[in-house]
């Protein structure tokens, strides 16, 4: 395959300039170049120009060299624009070549982890296939085209997030969602879809790791779970991939059911509240730097402990020993106990040490490891 081939493009190790052919058309026929510049009424020196490959071989000369060689004019044609298309791969080589450290910009590991990258080579051929992962034309072009972005950022101040790994995930994210099947848009289906979606909290992580994209997904949502990379620090992110299609990608950073369910209804709440031009990514789903961070918080706070078990969540605040309470409360609230918690330790009812046997753990990776597993059997 010759350099910079896209994968299973077939492309010869080596093209040959159409002038090479010419020549031994005209060596066959027995016509000569000054021959054949009269038959064609091009110059002498231009029928040596394309034949030494210097000069271009046009659509016009291609029909005059099928009417005096008989050769079709498809032949030339094909010849010139393979010839010219390995001229370009060759330059743009040499082009990468000088940027092959963009790749150390990047979690290799991560992306060779999740079959972006073959290996952890820094070669020309993984360069190329980074660039054709994001779909841009070069690294300068991704550059620009990230610091263009609408994007909401909220980030931990103590460890300053790889953004390079951030884009990686994002764009990971949005073509598993642009491949996964969803109705229409509608906002009022996807607030009709809340209480079912706060009562699935409640179950077990095998069972809303299916139900929740299912369910979302009639409603216009594309819900993906994907592991973070390291040094991303994000919980959850939300972006409008059309006016009809939506996806929420949330990843397992906490690995507890009190994180994942705020985070689940603080992207819902992006999307219900905020407008289709930006891209919210959330670290820290407790923590709120914007207005619109901190609408999408309480939109999630209040989701999940409505106005109505608001009186009866204030009095378990200021008791919530025995655990016994927290389990009593979440029963009639209808959430998980470890949601009651994460909700307590926030308020500072509960030191962040406490209670947390009541939250329930689960591992992306395991589970979207399965998942594949399945689809490919």
């Amino acid at each position: 395959m010759t350099l910079g081939a896209p994968p299973h493009e077939y492309a010869p190790q080596t093209v040959s300039p159409p002038g090479e052919t010419l020549k031994e058309t005209l060596e066959e026929l027995g016509i000569s170049q000054a021959d054949l510049a009269r038959h064609t009424g091009l110059s002498t020196k231009h029928v040596n120009q394309i034949v030494q490959g210097t000069a271009a071989l046009s659509p016009e000369t291609a029909l005059l060299l099928e009417r005096t060689t008989g050769v079709p004019a498809t032949v030339w044609n094909t010849l010139e624009a393979a010839w010219r298309t390995q001229l370009v791969r060759q330059a743009e080589h040499e082009a990468l070549t000088d940027q092959i450290g963009w790749l150390d910009k990047f979690p290799l590991a991560d992306l060779v982890a999740r079959g972006v990258l073959p290996d952890r080579g820094k070669t020309v051929a993984n360069l190329r296939q980074l660039l054709d992962f994001f779909g841009v034309a070069s690294p300068a072009v991704a550059e620009d085209l990230w610091s263009g972005y609408s994007t909401a950022f909220r980030r931990s101040t103590t460890t300053p997030p790889n953004e390079y790994a951030t884009y990686a995930w994002l764009r990971l994210g949005v073509l598993e969602a642009r491949r996964r099947p969803c109705m229409p848009y509608q906002r009022e289906a996807l607030h009709d879809l809340l209480p079912e979606l706060r009562a699935l909290s409640s179950q077990e992580p095998e069972l809303w790791l299916t139900r929740l994209p299912a369910l979302c997904a009639t409603a216009g949502v594309a819900v993906i779970f994907s592991p973070a990379f390291k040094n991303t620090s994000l919980s959850g992110a939300t972006r409008w991939l059309s006016p009809d299609k939506v996806m929420i990608a949330l990843t397992d950073r906490h690995k507890k059911d009190d994180r994942f369910w705020f985070t689940v209804f603080h992207e819902v709440g992006h999307v219900l509240l905020h407008g289709k031009r930006l891209t919210f990514l959330d670290d820290d789903p407790f923590n709120g730097t914007s207005t619109a961070e901190e609408e999408a918080n309480a939109f999630a706070s209040q989701i999940l402990i409505p106005p109505a078990h608001a009186p009866a969540y204030e009095t378990l605040r200021r008791r919530p020993r025995p655990f016994t309470n927290i389990q009593r409360f979440a029963e009639q609230a209808g959430i998980a106990p470890g949601i009651v918690v994460g909700r307590l330790q926030y308020d500072k009812a509960l030191d962040w040490s406490e209670g947390n046997k009541l939250k329930r753990g689960f591992d992306l990776t395991a589970f979207t490891t399965v998942q594949n597993t399945k689809a490919t059997e």
